[in-house]
């Protein structure tokens, strides 16, 4: 059974952990650092997001952030199921294991998705403890 029921949901819970990331002091440098324009497809249920950090954002955001389809031109596009990209924010997955086994496909150069890499590691606690906050441990994988 797949972890988010509909798209609404999805959207429910992601969208203020995005606006989160986008302020966050250690993950907003990071991204930032990669000059890169960098979506995530997902389905099952369906979504888009998109993380540019090639323009300024506003203060205090790092990085901007767009839910749903955008005009932006991404580098790469990172495509995966919801349920693999949950584990994969949870920093329960491995990203490189991942791309040779089929389960998060790349579009575009794969030496600039490796510049996204390092922004992975520290999402996965961020992503948990904004789980807690908002009272979904439910959604919490051990």
């Amino acid at each position: 059974m797949p972890c988010f029921k509909d798209r609404d949901e999805l959207i429910s819970v992601w969208r203020p952990f995005f606006e989160r990331l986008a302020r966050d002091a250690e993950v907003g440098p990071l991204l930032r650092k990669t000059n890169l324009v960098v979506r995530l497809r997902v389905v099952d249920p369906a979504a888009v997001v998109t993380i540019d950090a090639r323009r300024d954002a506003p203060p205090p955001d790092h990085v901007a952030v767009v839910l749903g389809e955008s005009d932006l031109r991404p580098d790469v596009t990172l495509s995966s199921s919801a349920d693999f990209a949950h584990q994969l924010w949870q920093g329960k997955a491995d990203v490189m294991a991942a791309l040779f086994g089929g389960r998060l496909g790349v579009e575009g150069d794969l030496g600039q998705a490796a510049r996204f890499a390092p922004a992975l590691q520290p999402i996965g606690g961020l992503y948990t403890r904004y789980l807690r906050d908002i009272g979904r441990v439910d959604l919490i994988t051990e």
